[in-house]
């Protein structure tokens, strides 16, 4: 009898995949599990697929609040406290052994990168960038601008955006002025005109008290605050309004740039963007355009990754990369990484079948799960 197989998928765009054997079963495409509405339909579709037969193993994010996770821990509460255990840091995934089912937690980027190894049929070892605006990751800090080693079983960081503070939380996403404000400090405040001066006192300081807030690493945040900071989108309405404004703003055939700095720590590389954010202000003093400033902006962002994986390659000794998560939806970005990459000579793989957002992370938890012992 084939072994069945369970992915729960991510939280937003999910879809879940049930395999029985080599064959695959994904399920819809929904929205948003935190929608009560939207979850009744996840739960009632994956016991629908599933019917009367019993998964083997079942793979999850190790968001420990994201509803496809509880989904898990409530399906089959005495096999998932995976969270609990702490993170092998060396895969960043938990696998809970015992009587069926077999819960495995993967972790978000891990599964970004997994699911274009799929799609393309790679051989592993593979260098991944994995960018988008929340993943949870092993060290309980939320990642989302990753520089990932994927190999047959697992996975190691080998660089990522310098943590950031998020003040208040969640809500950045919906007002992301205050990423442009925990990135730049005092600096980004004259820009940030359209926002209430008592509001820009108070979250300014908050980020020089000893509140703890999360942090992150997260490029979509980064997104955020750039288009905050040209005042495109200070606050958002809807889910990437910002980095999509950003993206139109861009004018086409500009070749220049804004630096950054990289510091090793740990023997991981450790990205600073604040340098891009002060060139931006520079540019903003001078007068120059909105749109060449986005498109300078555009061409940093790609610039890291390109100068991030040449360091990497030397490194390994690996010329494969794959590229997913959300950011990579950017058509300017996503174009002008692959280009200038293939130019070095590296062979470059994304997601074309699959969707290259959080639709995709079901297919990535297949694929690790099948291969974690």
């Amino acid at each position: 009898m084939a072994t069945v197989l369970l992915a729960a998928g991510a939280d937003l765009k999910n879809s879940f995949l049930i395999a029985r054997g080599r064959r695959l079963c994904a399920g819809p495409q929904l929205t948003d599990l935190a929608e009560p509405r939207v979850y009744l339909k996840y739960k009632t579709g994956i016991r629908s697929c599933l019917g009367r037969s019993r998964p083997a193993v079942v793979a999850c994010d190790l968001h420990p609040a994201y509803f496809s996770t509880r989904f898990v821990q409530e399906a089959w509460p005495c096999k998932a406290r995976f969270a609990r255990h702490g993170v092998k840091p060396r895969c960043g995934n938990v696998a809970i052994r015992g009587a069926s089912p077999r819960i495995i937690g993967v972790q978000h980027h891990h599964a970004h990168i997994a699911s274009v190894i799929w799609e393309h049929n790679l051989v592993p070892p593979v260098l991944g960038v994995s960018f988008d605006g929340t993943g949870y990751g092993t060290d309980g800090r939320i990642w989302g601008g990753e520089f990932l080693l994927v190999g047959r079983r697992g996975f190691r960081r080998l660089a990522y955006f310098a943590y950031q503070k998020m003040p208040g939380g969640e809500r950045v996403v919906v007002e992301p002025w205050r990423m442009a404000l925990s990135v730049l400090g005092e600096a980004a405040a004259p820009f940030l005109k359209k926002v209430p001066r008592r509001e820009l006192r108070f979250v300014s300081a908050m980020l020089k008290s000893d509140i703890p807030m999360p942090l992150t690493s997260s490029a979509g945040r980064l997104f955020d605050a750039a288009a905050a900071l040209l005042a495109v989108c200070v606050k958002a309405s809807h889910e990437a309004q910002g980095p999509i404004a950003l993206e139109r703003l861009c004018r086409k055939g500009v070749a220049a740039s804004y630096a950054h700095r990289t510091r090793r720590q740990d023997g991981v590389l450790i990205i600073d963007p604040r340098p891009v954010f002060l060139g931006m202000c520079a540019d903003m003093k001078k007068g120059v355009p909105k749109a060449v400033i986005s498109a300078k902006f555009h061409n940093a962002m790609a610039d890291i990754v390109v100068a991030t994986l040449r360091r990497l390659a030397r490194q390994t000794g690996l010329r494969k990369v794959a590229l997913s998560g959300g950011v990579f939806q950017n058509r300017y970005l996503a174009s002008r990484v692959k280009e200038k990459l293939e130019d070095l000579k590296f062979s470059v793989f994304t997601n074309t079948r699959l969707p290259v957002n959080d639709g995709n992370i079901a297919w990535g938890q297949y694929y690790v799960s099948r291969r974690s012992r």
